[in-house]
């Protein structure tokens, strides 16, 4: 008995000893970063003191840069010079909140830029050398350069004053590089293009300019936020934030919304909608095909004035079904479909399944059994799976269990090992085509099913990730799989794994996990702070225009001499040979 009672307070002892398990919080994870938007937020965060989110923006384009050192639009495209030169802005910007932390990186991001430069000094097109050149006058005024770009900025700077921009955008990049106001502000811009009008004129002046805009996408918030330095616009930029970056969607909006309608996913709706009511459809049929979703976004559609003769049948059934939804009158369509049937069937396999499915949904009466008996007939293996999706409830609905059976075998056997459907059995496995299928299991009762799990669990997978928060306890803070970059007095103090003490420190950086990253999240302690990044002040870097116009005079100059020099020492050879 006191060998059992020995064991069981060790047990206790043990239990007491070992720290909680961290639960994870599991959340929507559909965007990927793109460079730019997350280097301009960084900029423009950065103007507005937000030190904690440049912090994070700049830890990620540090491990999104290329092998090379250099940045692509997003992670795995090919670098390009225009990229690379706002990600150095960014985190040239964040060297001065965490000094050590980024120096590296931003040596490795100018060196690129040098070895990629042409023998006509441009770094690619206009608006990359443009902006390749405004990075590498920020390096050259930055406090811990020390790799030689001037001849670098003096042969970019020539190529632009020698080229002409073939866009707005290049002009407008073109007259930043050059320090040009006067030109810049006489250039003629409208949407997105006038924003980077107003960034580029506050960016030379250290002015706030005057501008507003319907767009509200984070790029155009970042250029909004640098341009007026007002404070409205950083809230809506960090809005917009995604686990330490800004980015764009990874998925299409209907694929997301088809997941919404799954118990489990509604999370994703609010999602995908600010992005699906931006598609604008182009056709008649497109309309129809997009209505669903733009209904299910609270949004008004208006199909009454489509020609059905356009159509294909089970996209008059859909109107029919959307309207019957939406309290619209419904008769015109089901009157075209109950005339236009032939043969027992609409056509196909899917025209007929889906017309059945919004028929007998909204109760209208017709004799079924001829169509069902057609359908039972056509099952076949080589459809795409989302017609057997429509198929499985019309069987369902009225008990046909052969029909159902079968058409539930093909499902199975075209289900990949990773749970999902494609578009067909050989097709690789989507988000839209499973969400219509387990859709179709749902309704059928098959939810408790091995093979919804398996949907359901691929569909989950995909579009959500386990972020664990980390714990405190009194100065010691623990997350298992995690770095912890440490930061005191504005320097880099070095980093820890799974566990770190904040005693002394302005803030850490957490970066979970720490192969592969998910989120990036900065906690300030006593706060972040920036000491001045720059020899002298940004804006006196590009009172340098006519020092630029002296250089172009001067190398006119020498060609002129040098081709007046040729021609007398021709001519002199010329008098020689008549004598």
């Amino acid at each position: 008995m006191r060998k059992m009672t020995v064991v069981l307070m060790i047990f206790l002892i043990l239990l007491a000893l070992t720290p909680p398990e961290v639960a994870a919080r599991e959340v929507p994870y559909v965007y990927d970063p793109t460079i730019p938007t997350t280097a301009l937020a960084a900029v423009a965060l950065y103007k507005a003191h937000e030190y904690q989110y440049v912090l994070e923006a700049d830890v990620w384009l540090m491990k999104l840069r290329t092998p090379q050192g250099a940045w692509a639009y997003q992670y795995g495209m090919a670098p390009q010079a225009k990229y690379t030169a706002l990600a150095l802005m960014a985190l040239m910007r964040g060297e001065s909140i965490a000094r050590g932390l980024f120096n590296k990186t931003i040596h490795a991001g100018v060196y690129w830029l040098l070895y990629k430069q042409r023998k006509d000094g441009s770094f690619g097109d206009y608006t990359d050398t443009a902006l390749a050149v405004v990075a590498l006058r920020e390096y050259e005024d930055f406090a811990y350069s020390w790799l030689p770009v001037k001849k670098a900025i003096t042969n970019g700077i020539y190529y632009l004053q020698t080229h002409t921009p073939g866009t707005t955008m290049g002009q407008i990049f073109g007259y930043m590089a050059l320090g040009d106001v006067k030109d810049l502000r006489k250039v003629e811009a409208s949407g997105v293009n006038a924003l980077y009008k107003a960034f580029a004129i506050a960016y030379l002046t250290g002015e706030n300019v005057q501008i507003s805009s319907p767009l509200r996408d984070p790029a155009s918030l970042a250029l909004l936020l640098y341009a007026t330095g007002e404070k409205r616009y950083a809230k809506e930029l960090l809005n917009s934030l995604h686990f330490g970056f800004w980015g764009v969607l990874k998925y299409q909006p209907p694929d997301l919304l088809e997941a919404a309608t799954l118990p489990g996913f509604y999370d994703l709706k609010p999602i995908a909608c600010p992005y699906m009511l931006k598609v604008q459809p182009r056709f008649e049929w497109e309309k129809v095909v997009l209505a669903r979703y733009y209904v299910e976004c609270n949004h008004s559609i208006d199909l009454s004035e489509i020609h059905l003769q356009k159509l294909k049948p089970w996209m008059v059934a859909e109107i029919a079904r959307l309207n019957h939804d939406l309290g619209k009158p419904y008769e015109r369509e089901i009157s075209y479909l109950l005339d236009s049937e032939e043969g027992n069937h609409w056509g196909n396999f899917y025209d007929t399944a889906y017309i059945v499915w919004v028929l007998s949904a909204l109760n209208i009466t017709m004799n079924y059994t001829p169509v069902l008996n057609w359908l039972a007939s056509n099952v076949r293996d080589d459809y795409p799976n989302y017609y057997y999706a429509y198929a499985l409830v019309d069987f369902d609905r009225f008990g046909m269990k052969k029909a159902l059976n079968r058409t539930l075998t093909i499902l199975k056997r075209h289900q990949h090992p990773s749970g999902g459907w494609g578009y067909n059995a050989e097709s690789p496995d989507n988000i839209k085509t499973t969400a219509e299928v387990l859709r179709a299991l749902l309704e059928t009762g098959l939810s408790n099913t091995e093979t919804y799990r398996k949907g359901y669990e691929f569909i989950r997978r995909s579009l959500y990730a386990d972020i664990p928060q980390p714990t405190s306890t009194g100065s010691v803070v623990e997350l298992k799989n995690a770095t912890f970059l440490l930061i005191k007095n504005g320097i880099f103090y070095g980093n820890t794994t799974e566990r770190m003490c904040v005693n002394g420190l302005e803030g850490y950086v957490v970066v979970y996990p720490s192969t592969h990253p998910l989120t990036v999240s900065a906690v300030p302690v006593t706060g972040f702070r920036a000491e001045n990044p720059w020899k002298k002040p940004l804006t006196e870097m590009w009172h340098q225009k006519e020092d630029n116009r002296l250089y172009i005079v001067y190398c006119v100059a020498v060609v002129l001499f040098a081709g007046a020099f040729g021609y007398a020492a021709l001519m002199k050879r010329k008098g020689k040979r008549s004598r």
